[in-house]
């Protein structure tokens, strides 16, 4: 937005002029002011008073005294835009578009009319409509930076992160503003590049130390990073800035959670529920947490209630399950965890269903779990050592020695794979060596192994 171009005689008017040229936009309203005192008729002198209406910030006032420019006659491009970008600040985007519009109208290549038409159908979820009139803009003036940037913005609802990230760039390159840092640091963040995300985060918060958004935003690069006390750090800082952001609660909650703090992460998801952020994914989490706390019964009820709003909630039967075997509930367990598999395959889950059905007494169909969690994670010790004694169940002694073997190579401190390996060398008469692995069980711990070594009368 700009001046009128011609010399006004009258010095009230120059001297306005002359001020808003300088920034006192206060000083210049007030001598335009007085001037349409004596010439209320002067449609540019209205349009220039309604200029520093809107350097002030007072855009309800600019509105007035841009549409009265108007009525006096002065319909010109920059006249609607100067409304539209008023009406823009206001949050009137559908008004703001008309206006943009009649301006386009009057100047088909004026890019900063375009510009913001666009910046207001990004605010209406149109981005798409959004980015054919950015792209026009981008066409009417390569140099003008805000063009990129709002479309920078559309790209990142539309999931280009890609041509959203070189818009901002583009933006950069012509002119540096904090938010267009803001934007590419959202880029960088969904393209996975942390670091840099990271770094244009800090620009921001140098530029502005009271800009909730950033340090929310870089808490997530630094949970991404698992740079859990970083992020914990901004966390904080962001609820402080903005209270009432449930996401914010949510995120911390989660870096409290990896850092293994599970109370206190406790009220962090209570609020982020209590906010209203209630997906199947908050109630999860919170579920998630309480089982870390024994707290079952709190922990089954959030369990059900985020597969009761997504079923494809593989976590959540896994965890349900966990707290099922806790229960003794090995049916339970199966259930879960089979509603588990069909979602995703997982080691872990295998594992758990095959230990269930070994608490069943379903060796072979235990084993069958065990070599599926095998597959997936090779070095798996746990379903190593259970695969042996499973394998011990049902008599198969060399596939259980090779497992059991294995075990106590993994982990030289498993007390339960010596006690059964001792067990099971007893029954490849192999007297010594039972004797053996079983007083190293009693040495590490197996309260079962003093009854077999004076069955086997071990010395």
């Amino acid at each position: 937005m700009a001046q009128r171009d011609k010399i006004e005689v009258d010095p009230l008017f120059a001297s306005a002029f002359k001020k808003y040229e300088t920034k006192d936009y206060a000083g210049s309203y007030l001598d335009y002011s007085g001037y349409l005192l004596k010439k209320p008729g002067d449609g540019s002198a209205m349009y220039n008073r309604g200029l520093c209406a809107y350097e002030l910030k007072d855009y309800k006032d600019g509105l007035t005294n841009f549409t009265k420019s108007i009525g006096l006659g002065r319909r010109k491009p920059d006249a609607f835009y100067s409304r539209g970008l008023c009406h823009y600040k206001l949050h009137n985007y559908t008004i703001a578009i008309a206006d943009f519009d009649t301006a386009i109208a009057l100047n088909t290549n004026y890019a900063k009319a375009l510009t913001y038409k666009g910046a207001c159908l990004n605010e209406l979820k149109k981005y798409n409509e959004a980015l054919e009139v950015l792209n026009q803009a981008v066409e009417a003036d390569l140099n003008y930076e805000s063009s990129y940037y709002f479309r920078g913005i559309t790209y990142y609802y539309l999931k280009n992160f890609e041509k959203g990230l070189a818009d901002c760039n583009a933006s950069l390159a012509i002119k540096t503003y904090y938010e267009t840092y803001f934007w590419r640091g959202l880029h960088y963040l969904n393209l996975r590049r942390y670091s840099e995300s990271i770094t244009d985060y800090d620009t921001v918060i140098s530029h502005d130390s009271k800009y909730a958004k950033a340090y929310y935003n870089r808490a997530i690069a630094y949970y991404d990073l698992k740079k859990y006390s970083d992020a914990l750090t901004d966390n904080n800082i962001s609820i402080e800035l903005d209270p009432l952001k449930p996401e914010a609660y949510y995120n911390r909650a989660l870096v409290k959670y990896e850092l293994g703090k599970y109370k206190e992460a406790e009220p962090d998801f209570n609020a982020t529920i209590d906010l209203k952020l209630n997906d199947a994914k908050h109630y999860l989490w919170r579920g998630v947490n309480y089982y870390h706390q024994k707290k079952y019964a709190l922990a089954i009820a959030d369990l059900n209630k985020a597969i009761q709003k997504d079923n494809q909630s593989e976590t959540a039967y896994y965890y349900r399950a966990l707290i099922k075997y806790y229960q003794q509930d090995d049916k339970g367990v199966i259930e879960d965890c089979s509603s588990a598999l069909a979602i995703k395959q997982s080691s872990d889950t295998y594992y758990q269903r095959g230990i269930s059905k070994y608490n069943l007494r379903n060796y072979q169909e235990a084993i069958d779990d065990f070599n599926e969690s095998l597959k997936i994670k090779p070095e798996y010790k746990l379903a190593i050592l259970e695969r042996g004694i499973a394998y011990y169940q049902i008599e198969k002694d060399q596939l259980a020695l090779t497992d059991l073997n294995k075990a106590i190579e993994l982990n030289p401190n498993s007390s339960r794979a010596f006690y059964f390996r001792g067990k099971l060398k007893k029954y490849m008469n192999d007297l010594v060596g039972s004797c053996t692995d079983l007083k190293q069980a009693q040495t590490l711990g197996n309260d079962l192994a003093a009854d077999e070594l004076v069955k086997n009368k071990c010395q």
